[in-house]
């Protein structure tokens, strides 16, 4: 079936377009991505799988609502505060799901925007209207020395451990700056009106026009921009601390959490940063009984912990809950069993296969064997089909429909990915087929996929490698104590809650603790120390040599080793047997099946090397 809206099919779109979004090259009109099924626009970062206007070269792509919009150049901007020039769009109809590089709040109505930054520096620049025609300069009661402040692009550079309010909240929009002074005042803090009333507080919040140090009576933290005073309650807070929502709903706890700005109770550990909650100030708390769950107010209001929703005050605990509660993908129970006071489903019918499924209990498994959800070797209980080799694990095939999950912050939803296409997951970015958990928010500004595997962790991790749990940090660039490799800064990992300098990044979190090696009837071991003799660090399957600080796999009691990247291959997760789409490779004419190699494989037609386990192929008898 095929589907346009009246207005889409009556818009005139040309076969070709010039845009200013992308001046290098004429962009394309397509029905669908060349390349995925689906994609993100370039420009508002919306995922999308409809008409696209794309360029081949650079991978480009735009709405057809995005290349659409109508602007004009903008005269004068200042090139104090920006290199090219700018364009200026009326109504861009909350397409752009963005931040504004000035005062770093989401944008609305009238914006300016760059048109070169993005193909040249891979970065963006867009302005609310209001923040592009702010004066470079003013004088303000900040500064009692009466200098005027001068408008900055970004702040200047502070010490790695300087304290100020500006450094502790990250900041990076415009500022008025006063060298002399040492006076840094964002645009935010320029807006601000002399008092305000909200719904959260009785009284009127008075703004203090005097640039003093002090600690926000709501968050916690220290402060020397603007703040407001309650001087009937006795309380100094942030401006941005004024609008927190009483009650929010994060990805770390199951129950609501309410803002409170002073618990009678003794200081306890942040369950987001393991860090100490002074609760003479705000934190966030769990209010139902027996839950003592706390968290720092910024921490549970991060972007990456909290999708930004508020709960209204009358909200029932129990419809919360519910939401949590979603059934999964198994569409009806053909038979059942029943052993004693149990009963077992033993034929289901389930929405991602055609054919019913079987339950097998018991018995010796084949190691070709691969569940289609979690891309594992099938072990016992898994539900199977008589017709064709299709395979679940019991608990794969009774994963919810839907899912929150301490990885993002927005509903995620179960999908299986199209075998002839590969997934890669957002978390540990390893490839994969088989089921995946999808966030489907039109409002995300990041395309988020995440395994089985991945889906399987928590905000916690107790790990055989280290003494200490661990806990589950966003945006966290270190090196992993496992495989030493440095995670890019926009990752996640997880580090020590005892602040021991130990990170595992999601990748050697989820490898299995043993492996199965076909020279040895033992199960290998997952090892993370090694105190061999140098002359046995070698890997007995590619004999090249090990790296005794690289985690390994050993069977003490036949002396095997092997690499962890050699006990399961490249590709562990790919489904054996089938069919990569022939864009895989970009230069070759024909699509690629997932093989296992044997022992007389020939080498890899790219790098040469005998690929182990498991590879691509052009028919099952020939290596690319």
């Amino acid at each position: 079936m095929y589907y346009l809206h009246k207005r889409c099919a009556e818009l005139e779109l040309t076969p070709h377009l010039n845009h200013p979004f992308h001046p290098q090259h004429l962009l394309t009109l397509l029905p669908k991505s060349a390349y995925h099924c689906t994609w993100k626009c370039d420009f508002c970062q919306r995922s999308s799988s409809g008409f696209v206007y794309h360029c081949g070269p650079c991978n480009f792509n735009l709405h057809i609502n995005c290349a659409l919009l109508q602007s004009s150049i903008a005269p004068n901007f200042p090139t104090s505060l920006h290199q090219h020039p700018l364009f200026f769009s009326q109504d861009h109809n909350d397409e752009v799901n963005r931040d504004c590089s000035g005062c770093m709040k989401p944008l609305f109505g009238p914006i300016y925007y760059c048109s070169d930054c993005y193909p040249s520096d891979k970065c963006f620049f867009i302005l609310h209207k209001q923040c592009a025609e702010v004066p470079l300069e003013i004088n303000h009661p900040y500064d009692r020395r009466k200098h005027p402040l001068t408008l900055l692009p970004k702040r200047p550079t502070h010490l790695h451990n300087c304290s100020c309010y500006l450094c502790k909240i990250k900041w990076e929009g415009f500022v008025y700056s006063c060298s002399f002074c040492k006076i840094e005042l964002p645009l935010d803090d320029f807006f601000s009106p002399q008092t305000i009333t909200t719904a959260n507080h009785e009284h009127p919040w008075t703004l203090l026009s005097r640039q003093r140090s002090f600690v926000c009576d709501f968050c916690g933290t220290t402060g020397d921009c603007s703040h407001y005073i309650c001087a009937i309650c006795d309380l100094l807070v942030h401006k941005n601390c004024i609008s927190l929502p009483r009650n929010i709903l994060i990805t770390r706890h199951h129950h609501v959490v309410s803002h409170s700005y002073s618990l009678q109770q003794q200081d306890e550990l942040c369950r987001i940063c393991y860090e100490e909650v002074d609760t003479r100030y705000g934190s966030y708390h769990c209010s139902a009984s027996g839950c003592n769950y706390i968290a720092h107010v910024h921490c549970a209001t991060n972007k990456a912990v909290w999708d930004g929703k508020s709960i209204p005050e009358d909200y029932d605990e129990r419809s919360m809950e519910a939401l949590d509660e979603s059934i999964n993908w198994i569409t009806d129970v053909v038979e059942e069993m029943s052993f004693g006071e149990i009963t077992v489903t033993v034929e289901i019918k389930h929405a991602y296969h055609d054919h019913n499924l079987r339950l097998t209990f018991s018995g010796e498994m084949n190691d070709d064997g691969q569940c289609d959800g979690c891309m594992r070797t099938v072990s016992t209980p898994f539900y199977s089909c008589e017709q064709c080799k299709f395979f679940l694990h019991k608990e794969c095939a009774e994963l919810p429909r839907n899912k929150r999950h301490p990885f993002h912050k927005h509903l995620l939803t179960l999908t299986k990915s199209n075998t002839n296409f590969y997934a890669s997951c957002s978390a540990c970015g390893r490839l994969h087929h088989g089921f995946s958990y999808k966030c489907n928010d039109g409002d995300c500004r990041q395309f988020f996929e995440c395994d089985i595997r991945c889906i399987l962790l928590s905000d916690t991790l107790e790990h055989p490698s280290h003494e200490h749990s661990l806990f589950l940090v966003h945006n966290f660039s270190a090196n992993c104590n496992a495989c030493r490799r440095k995670s890019d800064p926009w990752n996640m990992a997880y580090r020590c809650t005892k602040r021991c300098d130990f990170t595992l990044d999601l990748e050697c979190a989820t490898l299995p603790l043993t492996a199965r090696y076909k020279h040895d009837r033992h199960p290998l071991t997952l090892t993370c120390f090694d105190d061999f003799d140098p002359s046995q660090h070698y890997c007995d399957l590619c004999e090249y040599e090990r790296d005794p600080n690289d985690w390994f796999y050993y069977c003490a009691e036949c002396d095997n080793t092997l690499h962890s990247g050699c006990a399961f291959g490249d590709l562990p997760f790919l489904k054996i047997g089938s069919n990569l789409d022939k864009s895989f490779f970009g230069k070759h004419p024909h699509p690629f099946t997932i093989v296992k190699t044997i022992w007389d494989c020939p080498p890899c037609k790219i790098c040469g090397e005998v690929c182990n386990r498991i590879t691509y192929s052009k028919n099952p008898n020939n290596s690319i």
